[in-house]
């Protein structure tokens, strides 16, 4: 099983416009709202993938039964710590004809200090021999920043695999516990060194930096331009195939959902590279966080270029 965590829930909503201009006012608007969360996007593609996934973490109790049915219905597993209160809604604004987005991310209700503990016995119920986790997302407010890092120490001390993808504070702190992957962006790993990253080499540089930390493995994420991948005395440039995005929202999550999809499979690292980068593709391609189509994710694996820096 891959349980992907959902430690901050929100509901999506996409509004398609041939194009958008501040200060207007749009009708009959086509649009699109789903249960969402980071955890939520990569289980999406794990499932797409074809495999046995869950998302665990807190869901506000107004919330849960839409999350429940929404997860029921895609065939993915669901484990919630209840809190007070409903899901935070974030919008996204894709013009068709520009072929950009805008989104407005909600901020989500402050967490009681106090529940922290309880709530990571609760996952640590759920952590078995031979899973795998994906830790993604932002911590909630009301917890410490040092979530990860707990979470991360309790899986390995259970001998669980664990990928962490996060920011900020929750980054720096979550890799300390050196989780098995980790998968920043250049924005990311900017705020971790603090200072701006130019070129290939210098991105590289830093990506070892990571591992010399611990970490077995090192994903950079680098949008449209694919991404630096880093394990041992390798370091490889994998490249995607050029192509018309149509919304890239969740891009990065079907990066790591290809990547974990590719650990539980065994596959070579050049694989596991090939595999994310093409989820990131093939999610750009269509609408919706979460959405790839896993036959178009094989044919697009044979165009990903990959290269020793």
């Amino acid at each position: 099983m891959i349980y992907c965590s959902l430690f901050n829930p929100a509901v999506d909503v996409l509004y398609t416009l041939a194009d958008f201009e501040a200060g207007k006012t749009y009708t009959r608007v086509r649009s699109q709202a789903d249960p969402a969360g980071k955890g939520v996007n990569v289980a999406r593609i794990v499932r797409a993938l074809g495999e046995d996934v869950a998302v665990i973490g807190i869901m506000p109790e107004a919330s849960r039964g839409v999350y429940e049915r929404a997860m029921k219905e895609l065939s993915i597993g669901a484990s919630f710590y209840p809190v007070a209160g409903s899901a935070r809604i974030n919008v996204t604004i894709a013009e068709a004809d520009a072929g950009r987005s805008t989104h407005i991310n909600a901020q989500n209700e402050k967490l009681a200090s106090g529940i922290q503990s309880e709530f990571i016995d609760f996952l640590e119920q759920h952590m078995k021999a031979k899973d795998l986790w994906a830790l993604s997302g932002s911590i909630p407010d009301g917890f410490d920043r040092g979530l990860y890092q707990k979470v991360i120490a309790a899986l390995k001390k259970k001998k669980i695999g664990c990928l962490l993808d996060s920011s900020d504070a929750a980054l720096t702190m979550g890799m300390r516990a050196k989780p098995d992957m980790v998968k920043p962006n250049l924005a990311e790993l900017e705020s971790y060194f603090g200072e701006k990253i130019k070129g290939i080499r210098h991105i590289a540089l830093r990506g070892k930096r990571l591992l010399d930390l611990g970490i077995p493995r090192v994903f950079i994420s680098l949008g449209s331009d694919g991404m630096i991948a880093l394990q041992g005395n390798d370091c490889l440039l994998c490249s995607a195939p050029s192509v018309k995005a149509v919304d890239t929202v969740g891009c990065g999550d079907a990066l790591v959902g290809g990547l974990i999809v590719g650990w539980k499979r065994s596959f070579s690292f050049t694989e596991m590279c090939r595999m994310a980068v093409a989820c990131g593709v093939s999610k750009s391609l269509h609408l919706g966080a979460g959405a790839i189509d896993s036959n178009e994710v094989w044919q697009i694996m044979e165009e990903v270029s990959i290269e020793s820096v």
